[in-house]
């Protein structure tokens, strides 16, 4: 097995690194200004407080990755797809997420507001913590995720289906639940906000 290689505080800029397939990389504390990623697969690369600076990182495959406390600006993830990645801390509330796909993976205290995940099938993903205000899943497919202390301000779950699913708080007058699917867990969280006593 190869030996991992290590990059701290250094800055990559204008790089083509398209179509590349990159592995078993760490990256600390670096800065990418307009590095081209388009069509790469980056497997079990970790990003450890970096920052991403209108990067092109359209069709990337992040498999098994970690992209933690990061920044993205002016970047681009079209057609992107996260495997099974830990992104804890990290804020996409600059990035179109409407073609990202997110197969599982841990996506606690993220900075998601204003993100567009409308008519996705998401499953076991933990957002414990995540800010998801002015967020919509409308007609979204959710199951086994963690909402724990989540910030569900002006989010929209209408239409979706959210069975099998942890919540234990959200804002009650403003989270949008319209037509959607939910189980008992989430009703009696509902009924218990609003200062009443669930009786089977």
């Amino acid at each position: 097995m190869d030996e991992m290689q290590i990059f701290t505080q250094q800055k990559f800029t204008d790089l083509d690194w398209s179509e590349k397939v990159m592995e078993n990389i760490k990256f600390e504390k670096c800065v990418f200004t307009g590095v081209d990623f388009t069509g790469s697969d980056l497997v079990k690369i970790t990003f450890d407080r970096c920052s991403f600076v209108s990067c092109k990182m359209g069709g990337v495959i992040f498999d098994r990755c970690g992209v933690v406390n990061c920044t993205f600006r002016f970047s681009s993830l079209f057609g992107a797809e996260f495997k099974h990645c830990k992104t804890t801390g990290t804020s996409f509330s600059e990035i179109d997420m409407t073609s990202v796909t997110v197969t599982g993976g841990n996506w606690s205290w993220c900075n998601l507001r204003y993100c567009d995940f409308s008519g996705k099938n998401l499953e076991d993903i933990n957002f414990t913590g995540s800010d998801l205000r002015n967020r919509t899943f409308e007609k979204s497919i959710i199951h086994g995720c963690d909402f724990t202390d989540c910030l569900l301000s002006a989010t929209s779950f209408h239409k979706a289906d959210i069975r099998c699913n942890r919540f234990n708080s959200f804002d009650i007058s403003t989270t949008n639940f319209s037509g959607a699917r939910v189980d008992l867990d989430l009703a009696v969280t509902a009924v218990n906000m609003l200062g009443a006593k669930f009786e089977r």
